[in-house]
């Protein structure tokens, strides 16, 4: 029953995101986006889980951005970190899009690494398999598309052993959801991570966020910041995502924006 009351927060809110993706365009104000959350959230009955992150541009690179009083502009990606609670139980889900519907070339490689990141950590939310190992999967593939991007240079294995990685990517990859958007419960057991099981949901939610200073990086790839965000539930042959009710794949958040 309580997974069925988690279903049908993540449906609204899937359906909210849907209708930013649709309403957005360049101009708009940040706070007028999350109106349009809002309005599906009341309309159906439901509160925000927590408060909205609603993010064009640069302020993306800002992991809990709330202020949401600025231009969307043109050429700009929107993080968009918003969800609902129904009935008390809570959903959690982020995308990442372009306010004028067309990711850039840039935009579009680093979201395809952070999505290739976020598959390869849903694989891994398995019973048996340790709360650390899906982001272990994650940071992996993130560190190696790095790389091949030239953002970081360097030896992949020397980035994750000291962390270096953690100038773009500087949280976990998942929490656990329910009662709470960050549900009580323990990570760690016996003096180690804790293990999946049946029944457990947790978000699943990489991200990549290059500061519009670094100096370090390409002028082309500062001020981008992208996290994917969706909520799994773990079962005895996987995981079973419930916010895949709005687009993830960048072609099909493109046709949606179009339709």
């Amino acid at each position: 029953q309580e997974l069925e009351l988690m279903q049908i927060a993540s449906d609204i809110s899937a359906e909210a995101h849907t209708r930013a993706m649709q309403a957005v365009k360049p101009g708009m104000m940040e706070y007028a986006l999350e109106a349009e959350l809002n309005y599906i959230f009341g309309k159906n009955g439901c509160v925000p889980s927590y408060n909205s992150i609603v993010g064009g541009g640069e302020n993306a690179c800002i992991l809990h951005y709330v202020e949401n009083d600025q231009e969307l502009k043109d050429g700009d990606l929107v993080l968009i970190d918003a969800a609902c609670e129904y009935q008390l139980y809570a959903s959690d889900i982020t995308r990442t899009f372009p306010v004028n519907g067309k990711f850039s070339p840039e935009q579009k490689a680093l979201y395809e690494v952070i999505l290739k990141a976020q598959l390869a950590a849903i694989d891994a939310v398995r019973v048996g398999n340790s709360y650390k190992e899906p982001h272990n999967a994650a940071v992996r593939i993130m560190v190696q598309g790095l790389l091949d991007l030239g953002i970081m240079q360097g030896d992949i294995e020397q980035i994750i052993a000291s962390e270096s990685y953690r100038q773009f990517y500087m949280h976990g990859t998942g929490h656990w959801l329910g009662m709470d958007v960050h549900d009580v419960g323990s990570y760690k057991q016996g003096g180690g991570w804790r293990a999946y099981e049946a029944g457990m949901v947790v978000t699943v939610e990489p991200g990549l966020y290059i500061a519009p200073d670094d100096e370090t990086v390409d002028a082309k790839w500062r001020g981008i910041g992208i996290r994917i965000e969706d909520d799994a539930i773990v079962t005895d042959s996987g995981c079973e995502l419930i916010t895949r009710g709005v687009p993830v794949a960048p072609d099909e958040i493109e046709a949606l924006m179009r339709a």
